[in-house]
């Protein structure tokens, strides 16, 4: 699959390479508006439950999957912190475990760090800080302190689980009424066996996963080539493959030649 076209982007970036690519570069940084975009709902965001582990220098996220709620924990967490919400003007409806709506006027134009930036890793240079925030910082400190004592939370703790500590705003921006007429985003599958090694700097793990795609998903990705586009994407630089008709000579110099991946990977 011949290189189709890289992306730039910075570590700052409030959304990674990989969520710019899935929307097609249609949104400004960090206003990707993914919960519009699962609901139809304007001026809405992604509220995911999660555990903050506060260390010496770093508050840091603990992997939400990790946290396995189950829909009757993740609704009564929601149901007690609804109220608070709604003096912000933030409604909050159930999606699923991992993740609810937030909906109100104070979500709009409001850009926020995607879930990816924080996922296992310390979340001080993502929270927000622009006047627009202020609420939604006020909201997760009064959250904390509401989450401390909750019933689910002194359940989980006494069978060894992470209690919830907090939640993670994200997924914010709007849909415009071109936006909205626009076709659908393809079906994109997101595989990111790679993060967790990579942020442990397990050379092994990191491997191992390769690994694992090579005879799982990328295998069948590559089984219907002619209709597949891959992205590879680290933290600055992306790059998407793609099918193209090759001639006679092409063919032969990528035989004799062939690309190096080593060096593609280093260009990530």
């Amino acid at each position: 699959m011949p290189l189709a076209f890289r992306v730039s982007g910075k570590s700052s970036d409030l959304s990674p390479l990989s969520e710019r690519i899935m929307s097609g570069g249609r949104f400004p940084d960090g206003l990707i508006p993914w919960a519009a975009l699962k609901t139809g709902l304007s001026d809405s965001a992604l509220i995911t439950p999660c555990h903050l582990k506060v260390q010496a220098n770093h508050v840091a996220m603990t992997d939400p999957a990790e946290l396995a709620l189950d829909d009757t924990e993740s609704q009564a967490l929601m149901q007690a912190m609804a109220p608070y919400f709604l003096e912000d003007g933030l409604t909050l409806q159930w999606l699923d475990a991992g993740t609810w709506i937030a909906q109100g006027p104070l979500l709009r134009d409001f850009p926020t760090a995607s879930l990816a930036r924080v996922r296992g890793q310390p979340v001080d240079l993502w929270i927000p800080r622009q006047a627009q925030a202020k609420s939604i910082r006020r909201l997760q400190n009064e959250m904390q302190m509401l989450l401390y004592t909750h019933p689910i939370n002194d359940a989980r703790t006494a069978r060894g689980a992470l209690p919830v500590s907090s939640f993670w705003l994200s997924g914010t921006g709007s849909l415009t009424t071109t936006e909205s007429s626009l076709p659908a985003m393809p079906d994109v599958e997101v595989l990111n066996h790679l993060q967790a090694p990579a942020l442990r700097d397990d050379a092994y793990a990191w491997m191992a996963a390769w690994h694992a795609m090579d005879q799982g998903p990328l295998k069948a990705l590559l089984s219907d080539v002619q209709n597949a586009q891959l992205s590879l994407c680290g933290a600055t630089q992306a790059q998407t493959f793609e099918y193209q008709p090759q001639n006679l000579w092409q063919r032969l110099r990528n035989r004799i030649q062939p690309p190096s991946v080593a060096s593609m990977l280093l260009s990530l």
